[in-house]
């Protein structure tokens, strides 16, 4: 017996409604999964943006940090410059007290009258009568600004303020004026160390050059030659700088010119400079 229409429909109808229920069911599942994952996307794009913030924070505060540490260090290196340049002024100062002393009593020296010694077994000269009183002077003369220590003496004191330009201008009018003259040399060789002072070394040594060779044997000719020694160097002329510190440093030992030219020839050694 063949089944009815009704009975295929109701049959169909009972094998569907369980497949119709998964799939309704599925698709609830997949929605929650779905919003699951949004959900999740979400807290990790919040996670990352929290994380990038904080590492830029950090950043940041690194990045602070450096720049208070460059801060420092440049303070730092403001305050040894300050009293880098003090220590170097003061020792220009001193060494310019030295030289004007020395100079001094040079020329007190050469100023005292010479007195022979007595002869053994004779008898003194007879001391001459007293001279009359001389009468006080009016007034006294005035010194005379344009002799040659005058000249020598305003440059020297314009190279210890520091006024370089115009103490070379002063040195060279005591040069032009008195070529011949007592002060001559060290005109010359002051002219060199405002050279030298301001860094304008090709200049120094041209200048410190002419020292030997215009006032050979001069009181200043050593400190020259040191000086031409030392120009070289600060040139990196180091087969010059060898060969004048060497010069020097065997022309007269023991002397302080000659332990400095040591120093200098020492510390190119410590460098492997030739």
């Amino acid at each position: 017996m063949k089944p009815s229409l009704t009975t295929l429909l109701i049959t169909a109808a009972l094998i569907a409604t369980p497949w119709a229920t998964v799939q309704a069911q599925s698709r609830a599942q997949s929605g929650a999964l779905e919003e699951r994952l949004q959900q999740l996307e979400a807290r990790l794009e919040r996670l990352e943006r929290l994380l990038e913030g904080e590492a830029l924070m950090e950043m940041m505060q690194r990045v602070d940090a450096m720049d208070q540490d460059v801060r420092e260090l440049r303070g730092e290196s403001e305050q040894l410059r300050h009293e880098f340049e003090g220590v170097r002024h003061r020792q220009r100062e001193l060494y310019l007290d030295v030289d004007s002393r020395l100079e001094r009593l040079e020329r007190s020296q050469a100023s005292l009258p010479a007195t022979p010694a007595p002869i053994p077994g004779t008898a003194p000269p007879a001391r001459p009568d007293p001279a009359p009183p001389a009468t006080p002077a009016t007034s006294a003369a005035p010194a005379d600004s344009t002799s040659e220590q005058a000249i020598y003496q305003a440059a020297f004191d314009q190279l210890r303020q520091g006024r370089y330009q115009q103490a070379v201008t002063g040195f060279r009018q005591v040069l032009e004026q008195f070529p011949d003259g007592r002060l001559a040399a060290n005109a010359q060789y002051w002219i060199a160390e405002a050279y030298y002072v301001t860094r304008d070394f090709p200049r120094a040594l041209e200048e410190f050059k002419r020292v030997n060779q215009r006032y050979p044997g001069s009181n200043k000719q050593l400190d020259a030659l040191l000086k031409q020694g030392f120009t070289h160097y600060e040139l990196e002329q180091w087969t010059q700088a060898r060969s004048v510190l060497t010069q020097v440093r065997d022309q007269d030992p023991g002397s302080s010119v000659a332990r400095l030219a040591e120093q200098r020839l020492r510390r190119m050694d410590e460098a492997g400079r030739p």
